[in-house]
């Protein structure tokens, strides 16, 4: 059994986040999934997570769509110079074409992943994230924020 197409679109974009952070030298960088997770490991943290998708019709009297998805990616920076850092590294990085990967899975753990086209990147959004209190009144994982928003797209139909 393999993810379903969010799912491949979420894995693909954690794998090229790891892989790229460690190629360019970030250590100590924790990537994440879940929301929820980020309150039980330390800062600077990045998490992705899928969002709203918007389905458009491809053509009158067709089924056939084109998923646009929204992507967040939330920064957890360790101070607000690493933020900017990171949120700068990441608009980097992202302008790329990301592989997209459709993994099988085998008793809830990856078995395999074969690439089955690329992620495009339509537009990003770069925000920060001000709760407008004290820094120092704030979780640590919480004095440092910032959002970007990604409008991706596979560039396939889907009947």
């Amino acid at each position: 059994m393999g993810y379903r197409i969010s799912r491949n679109i979420e894995a693909s974009l954690i794998d090229y986040l790891k892989a790229q952070l460690l190629t360019d030298g970030w250590t100590n960088i924790n990537v994440e999934k879940t929301f929820a997770r980020v309150y039980n490991v330390e800062v600077p943290i990045i998490c992705l997570r899928l969002s709203d998708t918007t389905h458009e019709h491809a053509e009158i009297g067709s089924n056939a769509t084109y998923r646009i998805p929204l992507i967040f990616i939330d920064i957890f920076g360790s101070s607000d110079g690493n933020r900017l850092d990171l949120k700068d590294y990441l608009v980097s990085i992202l302008k790329n074409n990301i592989s997209y990967y459709e993994y099988t899975i085998v008793n809830g753990q990856v078995q395999s992943k074969n690439q089955n086209g690329s992620i495009s990147i339509l537009e990003i959004r770069d925000v920060p994230i001000n709760f407008d209190t004290n820094k120092s009144d704030l979780d640590v994982r919480d004095r440092y924020r910032h959002l970007l928003q990604l409008t991706i797209d596979l560039g396939r139909l889907e009947t």
